[in-house]
């Protein structure tokens, strides 16, 4: 089980679930922790700076999108080499480096959930403004519908982490769903 993508809508539990996995002695990376993903000019595809909750207006997030770096992607499923090894994050063009993930794992939570989760995490500042917020609960409004249609296992991200944790591994070795 080389290769394993956890997402989820922003609040879903992607960095908690990724610094359980380590705790736990699995390798496990965030595309925005660990520098796998990063704002991208839209239209020209130019590397934009680091942008902070004050950089990220309704017109730079019209004109921007997160993106991972799919040969890093890439080079990460080849060091795999066989043993799980977890990337976990939510970005705008995951469907181009699908093809490097064995396993596709959703974090799914509800309105509630990510407006708490949002409201009281102090290592992300995404989704705190009003518009950021808003786009979170649209997007989240079908994503557990598309990701089942694509395949991936769903996980009730509501639960306790251990609990969480729990299914991602046993989703991400094939033994239960």
């Amino acid at each position: 089980m080389p290769l394993i993508w956890i997402t989820g809508i922003s609040g879903s539990g992607k960095s908690a679930v990724r610094r359980e996995l380590r705790n736990r002695g699995y390798e496990s990376f965030g595309t925005d922790e660990d520098g796998f993903a990063h704002w991208v000019e839209s239209e020209s595809g130019a590397i934009a700076p680091r942008a902070g909750a004050g950089d990220r207006s309704v017109a730079f997030l019209a004109h921007h999108d997160w993106r991972v770096d799919v040969e890093s992607v890439r080079r990460l499923a080849e060091e795999a080499e066989g043993r799980p090894v977890f990337l976990c994050g939510a970005v705008q063009n995951e469907v181009e480096a699908w093809e490097f993930f064995d396993t596709v794992i959703l974090l799914s939570v509800d309105e509630g959930t990510i407006r708490r989760r949002i409201e009281s995490r102090t290592d992300n500042d995404f989704g705190k403004s009003d518009h950021e917020l808003a786009l979170v609960l649209g997007w989240n409004q079908n994503i557990e519908s598309a990701y089942e249609s694509y395949g991936a296992f769903i996980v009730d991200a509501r639960q306790a982490l251990a609990d969480v944790v729990e299914d991602v591994v046993r989703m991400a070795e094939g033994t239960g769903g």
